[in-house]
């Protein structure tokens, strides 16, 4: 019976994790946004509100999800960063104890002198002590020297043949993965620059159809009476606020639709965009192993920007609405 429960336990745990990660990833915060609406001009308030409610529910806890996620990174950030100097230390040929003694130097001319002969004798096979008796030598000691040294250079050379083949595989790669993420962020540019032109031409629309609009309703606020007004004057001032009502009811019925169509349009450019951006951080994320310099970085973190990008986008939506009319 124990085992049995303990069964049941795992199962429900496991299936509470895998919800867990299903709620975290990009798609699920975008599912969880509110459709595009076909704006109802004269919708009431609260329809907007709650519209803009659900957006800002979403937002605020994807910012939490993206807070967490540079918590993360920038605890490991110490890690990466030791992680960094051990592998220049080891580049350059000096131990973590050299590189210590040397700072605790600070200067000293005999520590500094024993730091350099390590990197030199390690890097060129030959010491110091060589190179202080080389100015001593005649041309016939000299050349015997240069003789012997590059007997052992060409053995050092054979020895590390393997080593130098890999360098060179390994800066074939960085080519191949700089040339990648150039064509992927050129991808993505192309795919906002599309995105973006969209919205132009609704603004240009909107200068274009605001000014129409404007001319009709000047000579309609003419009639608007405010203070001490006759009767006559009553009635004409509420006949133009029912104009100049239906006048923006209109002007919102032909705008709204371009709107929510290039947000519609985003919509696709962003699903499209979300596998993309994650093959990016794939390549950046080789290119920072490969170099053995920079912070990996989370495979989805662009995918959760864009998602906050479009969201905003998102909120205006009812950016034309004008509600119910009010006398």
């Amino acid at each position: 019976m124990k085992k049995k429960q303990s069964y049941i336990l795992t199962v429900i745990v496991f299936v509470c994790y895998l919800s867990t990660q299903a709620q975290s990833t990009p798609e699920a915060f975008l599912s969880r946004l509110p459709t595009i609406p076909t704006v109802a001009c004269a919708a009431d308030t609260s329809v907007v509100n709650r519209f803009t409610d659900k957006i800002y529910k979403v937002k605020s806890d994807l910012k939490e999800f993206i807070d967490r996620i540079h918590a993360d990174a920038q605890a490991d950030m110490k890690k990466n960063k030791n992680k960094i100097v051990s592998n220049a230390i080891g580049q350059s040929g000096l131990s973590e104890n050299d590189v210590q003694e040397l700072q605790k130097s600070d200067g000293n001319e005999e520590q500094g002198r024993e730091a350099a002969e390590k990197v030199i004798s390690e890097q060129y096979g030959v010491s110091m002590q060589d190179l202080d008796k080389l100015g001593d030598m005649s041309e016939e000691e000299q050349e015997k020297w240069a003789q012997n040294y590059a007997t052992h250079q060409k053995l050092k050379e054979n020895r590390n043949h393997q080593g130098t083949t890999k360098k060179q595989e390994k800066s074939a790669r960085l080519f191949e993965l700089f040339k990648e993420q150039k064509t992927i962020s050129e991808q993505i540019t192309h795919e906002m620059e599309k995105v973006s032109q969209l919205f132009k031409n609704v603004a240009e629309q909107d200068i274009i159809e605001t000014y129409k609009l404007n001319e009709k309703l000047s000579p309609l606020e003419n009639q608007l009476c405010s203070g001490i007004c006759t009767d006559a004057e009553i009635a004409r001032s509420n006949a133009a606020e029912k104009q100049i009502y239906g006048l923006k009811v209109k002007f919102c019925e032909k705008m709204s639709p371009l709107q929510t169509n290039a947000i519609e349009q985003y919509l696709t450019s962003l699903k499209t965009l979300l596998p993309i951006y994650r093959q990016l951080a794939d390549v950046q994320n080789k290119i920072s192993e490969l170099q053995q310099i920079g912070d990996i970085v989370p495979r989805d973190l662009s995918c959760f920007a864009a998602i906050d990008e479009y969201a905003n986008t998102l909120l205006v939506a009812y950016k034309y609405w004008i509600g119910k009319f009010e006398q």
